[in-house]
């Protein structure tokens, strides 16, 4: 999509060069018709003093007195011509037309007309044509100029002006590219904190920006706290009532335990109570879960050091050696809580299936890749499918209630992410992959 900007500067350009076309036409034509009425009007005086210059008499009939006529007149092809017609039909030709013809058009006595046409040589003339009377004679004089340097001059002129224009269009658009840079930095400021908020790195935008975005602003403000205050009022909530069910449901196992049932009864009721137990702490878990919502950052090197040592106590009778391989430095733009449940079930779940290690890597490319490994038996290719499913237990002698890898699936799945198993190269054991999408990286 085009950027702002761009169509801006666009836009005002066309119009610019739309209103630079108009005016240049514009004083094009004024120039050319104050050209004309200028060579018409020095025609009508080379008419008077060709008038002044015209003897008319009964004895030497009519003549011109050759010393009052212009010398440009008499050089051939000049550009500049005269033609009297008188009624008998006798005409008086400036010598500069040397054979040259030219057409008298019919005029009333008193009228005249200006006009252009074709000239010898294939020149452009402004003709001048009247009809007159003087010493009883009636007669047409025609006076012509050729245009050619007329028309040079303006040529000249458009192209100046046609130069000037541009540059004026280039340095308007130049100007307004500035001015438009420089209005768009409040929101380049406004972009900045957005990425930020995204990142975790603020909890609102502190640049309000123009006043034509301000509104959105503060919308987007009030949507955060608004996220915010939900994601914290539903944890707190789903704390509660995990608090809740579990004394009711720890009444109701005992209870069950002192009743006079038979074993296989008892145990039947027993079970499906750890299966709801079980499907309580799933969902409990996985509502908690941010998701994409805006939390606080995970920070790997501050608070992956903290899981793994918490996750040894856990262990402790194993004797494990849970390291981590790399660990990206700073932020990361995803909820600290979501990481540290997706690691803690992760890890959780490799040191009881690990023998002596488990490994876990975290960096950065254009996802964020989590690894886990452990020197455990594995899992065969054919039945790891099986391991994001709710309950799903692989081995019965290893105690949990198998919802440690479905909580993860349900992560990944929130975060539109990737999750994967193979063999690890260096333990042997079980490894798992997780990819997840990040828009920005802190």
């Amino acid at each position: 999509m085009i950027s702002l900007e761009r169509r801006f500067v666009i836009g005002l350009a066309g119009v610019l060069l739309i209103v630079f076309l108009l005016l240049l036409w514009g004083s094009v034509a004024a120039v050319r018709s104050l050209s004309e009425a200028y060579v018409a009007t020095r025609l009508g005086h080379d008419a008077e003093a060709l008038l002044a210059a015209l003897s008319v008499s009964p004895q030497d009939g009519h003549r011109l007195r050759q010393g009052r006529i212009t010398p440009i007149y008499r050089q051939p092809l000049s550009g500049h011509y005269y033609l009297m017609q008188f009624a008998d039909g006798s005409r008086i030709r400036s010598r500069s037309l040397w054979d040259e013809p030219l057409d008298m058009p019919r005029l009333a006595r008193g009228q005249t007309v200006t006009y252009q046409g074709p000239g010898p040589g294939g020149q452009r003339l402004l003709y001048r044509v009247g009809a007159y009377q003087k010493g009883g004679q009636v007669f047409s004089l025609l006076v012509a100029e050729d245009m050619a340097a007329v028309d040079a001059d303006i040529g000249r002129f458009q192209m100046i002006a046609l130069g000037v224009m541009a540059a004026a269009l280039l340095l308007i658009v130049v100007i307004q590219r500035y001015v438009l840079r420089s209005g768009f930095r409040a929101l380049d400021r406004v972009r900045r904190e957005i990425r930020q908020v995204s990142a975790g790195r603020l909890d609102r935008l502190q640049t309000p920006g123009p006043l034509e975005v301000q509104p959105l602003t503060a919308e987007f403000n009030r949507l955060m706290e608004q996220v915010q205050r939900r994601l914290q009022r539903s944890r707190r909530s789903l704390g509660n009532l995990a608090h809740a069910l579990k004394g009711p449901l720890s009444i109701v196992m005992r209870d069950i335990d002192a009743l006079p049932l038979p074993k296989g009864q008892r145990n039947s009721l027993s079970g499906q109570l750890d299966r709801i137990n079980a499907l309580i702490q799933r969902e409990m878990k996985r509502a908690r879960l941010a998701g994409d919502a805006t939390g606080r950052p995970f920070d790997p090197q501050q608070q992956v050091p903290e899981l793994l040592q918490a996750l040894g106590q856990i262990h402790r009778e194993k004797d494990l050696q849970i390291s981590a391989l790399r660990l990206p430095t700073g932020g990361i733009p995803v909820d600290q809580e979501d990481m540290l449940e997706l690691l803690g079930n992760l890890l959780d779940n490799a040191c009881k299936w690990a023998s002596q290690r488990v490994e876990l890597s975290i960096f950065v490319e254009t996802e964020l890749h989590i690894v886990v490994g452990d020197d455990g038996p594995g899992v065969p290719e054919a039945r790891r499918n099986a391991l994001l499913r709710r309950g799903a237990r692989l081995d019965e002698q290893v105690a949990g209630h198998g919802l440690g890898l479905a909580i993860v699936g349900d992560l990944v799945e929130d975060y539109r992410g990737h999750i994967s198993f193979g063999e690890s190269a260096s333990l042997h054991g079980l490894e798992v992959r997780v990819s997840l999408p990040l828009d920005s990286i802190a």
